[in-house]
């Protein structure tokens, strides 16, 4: 894979990129350091890709590990508050707000399978394919995840 494919292939999914790290990390710049040292971990080791159909299922599962790495050694070496992530110039609804804060009180396994499929809009298989489990198993922690959100954000009010 030339620098040209790879650099076609990762430029749309910045943005995705992005909501996953944060989703896990919750940090801006911890978001961004994990970004780039996902992406220079799939340049060095692009030769070792097979199939280059689940390339984006790969990046996005180099970057989950990439991620989780960097948030255990943040918990190993020094107490960190979680930052809200909102900037005073940013407006906010309410209801992004209380959903904001239900996502980070959320398990990671439920946040991050509902960042992947609600906001990075990827399917079932998809996710089973990033996540290594199975598809059954995508659906029944997307369920349990919907219930979990709903309770958090105060019951019928608001759809799952």
């Amino acid at each position: 894979m030339t620098e040209a494919e790879f650099t076609g292939r990762v430029m749309p999914l910045s943005r995705k990129l992005y909501c996953v790290a944060y989703s896990i990390l919750w940090n801006d710049a911890d978001c961004a350091d994990a970004v780039q040292d996902a992406l220079a971990r799939a340049w060095v080791s692009r030769d070792k890709l097979m199939n280059y159909e689940s390339f984006e299922a790969w990046i996005v599962r180099l970057l989950i590990n990439t991620a989780v790495s960097q948030l255990r050694r943040r918990k190993r070496f020094r107490s960190v508050p979680l930052e809200d992530g909102l900037e005073a110039s940013q407006e906010r609804r309410p209801e992004d707000i209380d959903l904001q804060n239900a996502l980070k009180k959320l398990r990671d396994k439920y946040r991050l399978l509902l960042v992947l499929h609600y906001q990075d809009g990827y399917s079932i298989g998809e996710i089973s394919e990033i996540m290594d489990i199975s598809e059954k198993l995508v659906k029944s922690r997307l369920h349990q995840a919907r219930q979990e959100l709903k309770k958090l954000l105060g019951g019928d009010g608001y759809e799952a």
